[in-house]
């Protein structure tokens, strides 16, 4: 009898611990979010999406119109953005990128070098995406939600 007790006290305070020590662990905070215009209706889309977006092999949204995708060179939000959502480094990323030139594959998208530059890129083309770091947002553009 005394030997199930302490199985059952040894199981609960196991419990007790993976449960406290699970429900402390905040999820990491993302160097960056992906942002569309404001007038863009997609709210949310799945990593999966993004990568085919950012590597050139689904050019349109879900009504048609084409995809203008703008690189963010920041270095921190770059690395961040390959790593995270298209599971690669960001130096394989940039080979890809000309790669794609140099096989005439299409013209790469444009690259800009901040959070600002490309806020204005994003706000003046409707149809527009990239990332920029958190704090970066304005009202002129939407934040969506990558779901996994």
């Amino acid at each position: 009898m005394a030997m199930t007790v302490k199985k059952r006290t040894g199981g609960l305070v196991l419990a007790i611990w993976l449960f406290t020590v699970g429900a402390g662990r905040a999820e990491p905070q993302a160097d960056f979010v992906l942002v569309v215009n404001a007038e863009n209706e997609v709210t949310t889309i799945s990593r999966k999406d993004v990568e085919l977006i950012f590597l050139n092999k689904q050019r349109s949204w879900p009504d048609g119109k084409n995809i203008g995708v703008v690189i963010n060179e920041n270095p921190k939000i770059y690395e961040s953005f390959s790593h995270t959502v298209l599971r690669r480094s960001s130096s394989q990323f940039l080979v890809f990128r000309k790669k794609m030139l140099f096989r005439g594959q299409g013209m790469p998208s444009p690259t800009l070098k901040t959070d600002k530059d490309v806020i204005v890129f994003v706000t003046e083309h409707v149809d527009s995406i990239s990332y920029v770091s958190p704090d970066a947002v304005t009202p002129a553009v939407k934040v969506v939600s990558i779901l996994q």
